[in-house]
C-alpha cells in the first residue's frame, strides 16, 4: 500500500466534527420525492427543556444506525428531526427560573413571559440540535419541525375546529388530574403511579333514627364533607337491610343516603365506600348512575374551600390529621389499618396529583379510536416490536376516557380563538403531538394527497420509548385513521429505558444522567454509540453502566489496528511470486469471503428484528476473530508483508466491505478510514464517501469451503489448548500425527502454519506403551496426536504431588469419621467435603496412572 502517515490511534476530537461538516455540505442527509422507495424516520422530539440525556442518545443511535443502513441499501431516506414545545415542562422550568430572581408569571404578565419562552427555546434549541450532530444524527436539518412554529399552529386550530363541529369535543365540567404546583389539569398518561404505606381509616357513619351505624373505609377522609352517599354492592347481604336508608355524616351532620352499586368491592375495607363525585372519577360516574349531589371540596391549591366549615383554607394533609383529631375525639374512628397502594405524581413537579372537578375542553375517544384497534389487532398492518407491546396497547382501549385537551398554562397551542374563555388556555402538548406525521409533511394545511405525504407517508420506522406509548403512539395511530385514513407506520420499535443505579429513569426532571458533553469528549461519538447499544438487548430496559463505552474503544481500536495491518502490506514483483503460498492465499480468501456473506445473510436477518446490539458484536467478532486473528495474521506470516497485486486488490475490497457493515454503528472512524483506503498509484481511491456506498448483497456460500475451515479451526484450537496445558511455547514448533492419510495437503500447511507445527504426519500404528506421550483428540474419523516434548515429563514432580494429595485425602477421610463434624456441619459442607474426596481419588489416580506409563 501507499504510504499514509497514520495516528496510533483515531482521534475523534479532530476529525469528528469535520467529517459531520463535510457530509451535511455535500447535503448528503437531505431528501427529496424521486424514483427510489422512500425510508422515512422521523425522530420522537426531544423536549426543550435542556440538553439531552442518555435515553436520547439511546433512542437516536438506534434511528440513526437504520437510517444509514438503509441509505446503504440504496433506500431515499428521509429522517425528519424535530423538537418539542412540552408545555407543562418547559413552563415548569421558566416558574423555576423565575422563582429564583423573586419574581412569579403572574407579575411580568402573559406578554413578557412569552417572550422569555422564546429565547428558552431558541438557546436550547441550538445546544439540543449540536448535540444530535455531535453523536452523528444523519438527518434531513433542512425539515427540522418544531411543534409551536407557525405551520403547526395552524394545523393545530384547523383540527381543533374540524373536530368541534362534527361532534367530537365538548367543553364541561369534568373530574381532571390536577397538579397543585404547576396549576394545569394532567392527562391520565402524565401521571407517575408510585406504591406508597397509606393508611385506611375506618369511620362510624350513625343511620338516621335507628340504633345501629355503618362502617366506612376511606384513605381520604378529609373529603367528608364533599360526600354525598355511602355505597355498597347490591349483592352484600350485609348491608341489604340498609339501603334506600341514611347516614349523619360525622362533623357537617348532614345526612345522605345509603345507595347499591355493582361497582363497591365487598372485599375491600368494610364493603362499604363514601361517595365523594367533585375528587374521584369513579364517584363521580356513580353519582350521574343515581343522580347524586356533587360538592366541590378542594381548590386549585390543594386547600379546603368553604365547604370545609371550620377547616376551611387547611391543605388536604393538615385537614386530614385535624379531621381525624376531631373523629377520634367524638369517637367517630373505629380503626386505622395500613397497606400499600398505587399514588398518582405528576410526571414534571413530582406532587401529589388531586382529581377536582374543572370546566375543560374533552376529546370523545370511543368515537375515534374503533378503527386504529381494528387496524392493530386483527388486520395486524403495523408491525410492533417487541410484540407484547400490543398487550399494553389492548388495556389502553379497553380503559379508555374521554381526552381531557385542555391546560391551565400560557406557553403552548392557544385555544381557537372564537372558542377561548376569559382564563388563558393552552392545549394540551399531545394534541400537536398526535398529527406531527401529517403535518411534517404538510398534510393538514395541504391536500392530503400533495406529493409529499404520498411520497413518504406512512413512515417507515417510528422508534420510541414505551413511556410515551399512550401519550403519542396510539394517538398518532389514531389520528392517521381517522384523518387521511391510512396508517401512519409501517413498524415501530420500542426501545428500553435508559435508568440510572437506583433502576429510575433517566430524564431531564429527575437531573440523573450523566453529563453527555463531559461522556463525548472522553470517549467519541463512535464509542458511546457502540456503548449505548450494548447495553440494550432488544426492547428491554437498562441500567447505565460508563463500562460498556470502553468496548466501544476496543471495536474502533480493532478495526483503527486491522487498517494498519493492511497498510503495511507491500507488493511482490510478479517473478518473485510463491506458489504454495498463491495456493494458501486463495484457500484462506476462499473462507474469509464466504464467512464475510454469512455474516451478511444474518445480521440481515437480525436488523428485521431490530437486535442491533446482537448485530454489532457478531460484526466485531468476526472482524477480531476472524479477519484479524485468523485471516490478516496468517496473510502476513505466509507472505512476510509481500502480496501480489491481485491479492491485495481482493483484501482492499474485502476491508472496504466490512466498513460498510460496520459503518451504521461507527460512522465517523469508518469514513476516515474510507477516505485513506487507497492501493497503489490511487487505483483504489474511494472518490465517493462511506455513507452513499453499497451495502454488500448476499452471495451463494460455499458451504464446504467454511465446514472445512470450521474443522481446521477446531483443530487448531485442540493445539492451542495442548500448549496452554502444558505451558508450551507457541515459539516451539510441534509434531503432529493423522491417520487420515489422504488429508488434503492444503489444510496441513494451513494447519502447519496456524498450529506452528513442524509437520503433520500419518499415523501407522500407535504403542500401547507410549501413549501417555501423546496428546489425543478426535474429531469425526480422524484421530490426532501430538508428540509432548520430553522435557515436560517431571518425574520428581508428580511424585511430589502425589505425595500432597494422598495427605491431604487423609485429612478429608479422618474428618468425615468424626462423628461431631457429621452431627453439628450442615448438610452442604459435608457434601463439598465428599466432593474434596472424590477429587483426590481421582486426582491421586491420575498421578499414578502418569508414573507407570512413563517409566
Amino acid at each position: 500500500m501507499n504510504s499514509i502517515k497514520i495516528e496510533n490511534e483515531y482521534n475523534f476530537n479532530k476529525n469528528d466534527k469535520i467529517i459531520y461538516n463535510y457530509w451535511e455540505k455535500k447535503k448528503y442527509f437531505n431528501s427529496l420525492p424521486d424514483n427510489r422507495f422512500s425510508y422515512v424516520v422521523i425522530m420522537p422530539p426531544p423536549n426543550i427543556t435542556g440538553v439531552l440525556h442518555m435515553g436520547h442518545i439511546l433512542n437516536n443511535t438506534i434511528q440513526d444506525v437504520l437510517t444509514r443502513k438503509a441509505r446503504l441499501e440504496g433506500f431515499n431516506t428521509c429522517w425528519v428531526p424535530g423538537l418539542d414545545h412540552a408545555s407543562i415542562a418547559t413552563e415548569h422550568k421558566l416558574i423555576t427560573e423565575l422563582k429564583k430572581k423573586g419574581i412569579s408569571k403572574d407579575k411580568i404578565g402573559l406578554k413578557r413571559f412569552l417572550k422569555l419562552a422564546t429565547k428558552w427555546k431558541i438557546k436550547y434549541s441550538k445546544t439540543i440540535i449540536k448535540q444530535l450532530k455531535k453523536i452523528g444524527c444523519s438527518c434531513d436539518w433542512q425539515r427540522l419541525k418544531f411543534s409551536l412554529d407557525d405551520n403547526f399552529s395552524k394545523s393545530v386550530n384547523k383540527i381543533f375546529i374540524k373536530l368541534y363541529k362534527d361532534g367530537y369535543l365538548y367543553k364541561n365540567y369534568g373530574i381532571v388530574n390536577w397538579d397543585t404546583k404547576t396549576q394545569t389539569a394532567l392527562s391520565n398518561e402524565e401521571i407517575q403511579y408510585k406504591m406508597c404505606r397509606v393508611k385506611l381509616y375506618y369511620i362510624k357513619y350513625n343511620i338516621k333514627n335507628d340504633n345501629n351505624n355503618i362502617i366506612v373505609a376511606t384513605r381520604r377522609p378529609e373529603t367528608i364533607f364533599a360526600d354525598t352517599a355511602l355505597c355498597v354492592n347490591p349483592t352484600d347481604k350485609r348491608y341489604l337491610k340498609y339501603i334506600n336508608k341514611k347516614v349523619i355524616v360525622p362533623i357537617s351532620y348532614k345526612e345522605i343516603p345509603i345507595i347499591a352499586d355493582n361497582y363497591v368491592d365487598k372485599t375491600f375495607g368494610s364493603g362499604c365506600v363514601k361517595i365523594t363525585p367533585a375528587h374521584d372519577y369513579n364517584d363521580k360516574l356513580i353519582a350521574e348512575r343515581h343522580n347524586l349531589e356533587i360538592i366541590n371540596l378542594i381548590d386549585k391549591n390543594g386547600k379546603l374551600n368553604k365547604s370545609g366549615l371550620d377547616f376551611a383554607g387547611k391543605s388536604v394533609k393538615n385537614a386530614r390529621i385535624k379531621i381525624i383529631d376531631f373523629l377520634k375525639t367524638n369517637n367517630y374512628l373505629v380503626k386505622i389499618k395500613e397497606y400499600n397502594s398505587p399514588i398518582g405524581y405528576s410526571e414534571r413537579s413530582n406532587t401529589e396529583v388531586e382529581q377536582l372537578l374543572s370546566y375543560q375542553w374533552f376529546l370523545k375517544m370511543n368515537l375515534l379510536v374503533k378503527k386504529a384497534l381494528n387496524n392493530i389487532h386483527q388486520k395486524d398492518i403495523i408491525k410492533l416490536y417487541p410484540k407484547k407491546i400490543k398487550n399494553k396497547i389492548k388495556d389502553w382501549f379497553i380503559n379508555l376516557k374521554d381526552w381531557n385537551i385542555s391546560r391551565q398554562l400560557w406557553w403552548g397551542h392557544r385555544i381557537p380563538e372564537c372558542y377561548k374563555t376569559d382564563k388563558v388556555e393552552v392545549l394540551d402538548t399531545w394534541f400537536s403531538a398526535w398529527i406531527w406525521p401529517i403535518v411534517i409533511f404538510n398534510g393538514i394545511m395541504n391536500n392530503i394527497n400533495n406529493n409529499e405525504l404520498q411520497y413518504y407517508y406512512p413512515i417507515t420506522e417510528l422508534v420510541t420509548g414505551d413511556d410515551i406509548l399512550f401519550f403519542w403512539v396510539i394517538r398518532m395511530i389514531i389520528a392517521g385513521f381517522f384523518f387521511i385514513k391510512k396508517k401512519p407506520f409501517k413498524n415501530i420499535y420500542f426501545n428500553g429505558i435508559v435508568k440510572d443505579s437506583n433502576r429510575l429513569k433517566m430524564s431531564k426532571s429527575l437531573g440523573n444522567s450523566p453529563n453527555i458533553n463531559k461522556i463525548f469528549n472522553k470517549y467519541g461519538a463512535d464509542s458511546v454509540r457502540c456503548g449505548i447499544l450494548i447495553m440494550a438487548p432488544i426492547g428491554k430496559d437498562m441500567v447505565f453502566n460508563p463500562e460498556t463505552f470502553l468496548i466501544g474503544n476496543k471495536i474502533k481500536n480493532k478495526i483503527w489496528n486491522a487498517f494498519k495491518l493492511i497498510l503495511t502490506f507491500n507488493l511482490t514483483p510478479q517473478k518473485h511470486k510463491n506458489n504454495l503460498n498463491i495456493e494458501i492465499n486463495n484457500y484462506l480468501f476462499s473462507w474469509i469471503k464466504n464467512k464475510f456473506y454469512l455474516l451478511v445473510k444474518l445480521i440481515n436477518k437480525l436488523f428485521q428484528k431490530y437486535k442491533l446490539s446482537k448485530v454489532l458484536m457478531i460484526i466485531y467478532n468476526f472482524l477480531k476473530k476472524d479477519f484479524c486473528s485468523l485471516f490478516l495474521e496468517s496473510t502476513k506470516r505466509i507472505n512476510s508483508y509481500n502480496l501480489t497485486y491481485s491479492f491485495l486488490k481482493k483484501i482492499s475490497k474485502l476491508f472496504r466491505n466490512i466498513l460498510i457493515i460496520f459503518h451504521p454503528f461507527i460512522p465517523f472512524i469508518t469514513e476516515y478510514i474510507w477516505s485513506l483506503l487507497k492501493i497503489k498509484n490511487n487505483i483504489f481511491h474511494n472518490k465517493k464517501p462511506l455513507l452513499i456506498q453499497k451495502w454488500p448483497t448476499e452471495k451463494k456460500l460455499n458451504i464446504n469451503r467454511l465446514n472445512e475451515f470450521k474443522r481446521i479451526n477446531k483443530i487448531i484450537l485442540q493445539i492451542r489448548k495442548f500448549r496452554s496445558i502444558y505451558k508450551i511455547s507457541n515459539q516451539i514448533k510441534l509434531l503432529v500425527f493423522c491417520n487420515n492419510k489422504n488429508s488434503n495437503q492444503i489444510k496441513n500447511n494451513i494447519l502447519i502454519l496456524l498450529g506452528n507445527l513442524k509437520t503433520i504426519k500419518f499415523l501407522k500404528k500407535k504403542k500401547k506403551n507410549n501413549y501417555n506421550k501423546y496428546y489425543t483428540f478426535i474429531l469425526d474419523d480422524e484421530i490426532y496426536l501430538i508428540k509432548r516434548p520430553k522435557e515436560i515429563f517431571d518425574i520428581k514432580k508428580i511424585k511430589h504431588e502425589l505425595s500432597y494429595y494422598k495427605n491431604y485425602l487423609d485429612k478429608i477421610i479422618l474428618k468425615l469419621k468424626t462423628s461431631s463434624f457429621l452431627k453439628k456441619a450442615p448438610k452442604k459442607i459435608i457434601n463439598l467435603e465428599k466432593q474434596k474426596q472424590m477429587y483426590c481419588l481421582n486426582k491421586i489416580k491420575l498421578l499414578k496412572f502418569k508414573l507407570t506409563n512413563n517409566k
